[in-house]
């Protein structure tokens, strides 16, 4: 198996490799987290968007999770630097 590289939109930092670790782990708890929450956000917004609401913040936490995941793992890799 060849060595694996970083991960898109990383560069590297020094003479340093960093381990995708803390975007994967980041990644799945907030996606548990989200998945807690989801029912709760869902029923604040019903008022306003109806029964569409559970639609509309699942398609909210796929969007948001990832991005929130991604972020932390870049300020683990700048703090680390």
């Amino acid at each position: 198996m060849e060595e694996t590289g970083s991960l898109p939109g990383r560069t590297e930092v020094g003479s340093k490799s960093f381990s995708p670790f803390v975007d994967r782990f980041s990644l799945v708890s907030l996606s548990i987290i989200g998945v807690f929450l989801a029912p709760d956000i869902a029923s604040a917004m019903e008022s306003t968007l109806g029964g569409k609401s559970l639609t509309a913040v699942a398609c909210g936490l796929i969007v948001a999770i990832p991005l929130i995941a991604s972020s932390i793992g870049k300020l683990y890799v700048r703090i680390r630097a």
